[in-house]
């Protein structure tokens, strides 16, 4: 069984030069011999994403619908070609080769996904089956400490879609390391995926806005709507917290308890990555292995 590093022995490389946030991709990519494998890139290198998402820009994100349903009851994340990232509150209607997963969908409204120029890409939308759920052996269902589930696919991968890039290193997460992050989901009101841009907040202000509706633990974070928009992201289980770096895409976070009528100053709590990410990892790795 391979083993990834403890957080108490990798160390923390986040820094700041001249002012800017710097994310060593050599250690990034280099550190892990499954994650983090062709990963995150994106055709646009605008500082702020569109709140409409483009052709390509989020090839990673994942939904779940149940075989007799149209519409998703969750979502998720590629992070191999074989493993999607979802909340342990997710897998619970996740049924092992029922639950149709889909990958590679942009449009919803078409048929046939067209590039600006006019370029249209038949067969992009890939349906597979899960293999495996597992979800994390910490799981609490009161306070959603761990809520967290890995995701085996029934077949591997191997075109149109890319998966979204991990912290391997310790991050925490701040205006000041990640000034930019969005959370990307499908919302049922809109045809293409949105890009909502959000803020983090601490887990004092946190805690003191949710006051009494849940505790928060060590391995939550929270995130805030950064300017007041018309969306709903509280129907967006398993959507991904990202900031882009170096034109790649990494996941900070999964999206797990949003109120349903959130405004613009209300949390969203989120599974954070880095404090997962030796399970995320060590699971992967046993469940290629075996």
């Amino acid at each position: 069984m391979s083993s990834f590093a403890s957080g108490s022995v990798v160390l923390c490389f986040i820094g700041i030069v001249n002012g800017g946030w710097i994310f060593p991709d050599e250690v990034q990519f280099n550190l892990s011999e499954t994650l983090n494998k062709n990963c995150g890139y994106s055709p646009y290198t605008d500082r702020v994403k569109p709140e409409d998402g483009r052709i390509f820009e989020n090839p990673w994100l994942v939904l779940f619908r149940h075989p007799e349903e149209q519409e998703w009851f969750c979502q998720g994340t590629l992070i191999t070609n074989r493993h999607v990232l979802t909340t342990a509150i997710c897998s619970e209607a996740i049924v092992a080769n029922e639950t149709i997963i889909i990958l590679g969908e942009y449009d919803r409204s078409v048929d046939l996904d067209c590039t600006s120029d006019n370029v249209c890409i038949s067969g992009s939308i890939i349906e597979r089956l899960p293999y495996y759920v597992i979800v994390h052996p910490d799981f609490q269902n009161d306070t959603y400490e761990h809520d967290i589930a890995l995701i085996t696919l029934n077949r591997m991968i191997n075109y149109n879609v890319m998966p979204v890039c991990l912290p391997l290193t310790p991050v925490i997460p701040s205006l000041i390391h990640a000034p930019i992050v969005y959370n990307t989901l499908w919302t049922v009101e809109h045809r293409v995926p949105k890009q909502i841009r959000m803020q983090y907040i601490t887990q004092i202000q946190c805690q003191t806005r949710l006051q009494n509706l849940l505790l928060l633990q060590e391995g939550q974070l929270c995130a805030q709507y950064s300017k007041p928009v018309d969306v709903k992201i509280s129907s967006g289980s398993g959507s991904p917290l990202v900031i882009e770096n170096h034109d790649r895409t990494f996941q900070f976070g999964i999206l797990s308890i949003g109120l349903p009528e959130a405004i613009h100053l209300q949390p969203y709590v989120y599974v954070n990555i880095s404090t997962h990410i030796k399970w995320i990892h060590d699971t992967v790795v046993d469940g290629i292995e075996q």
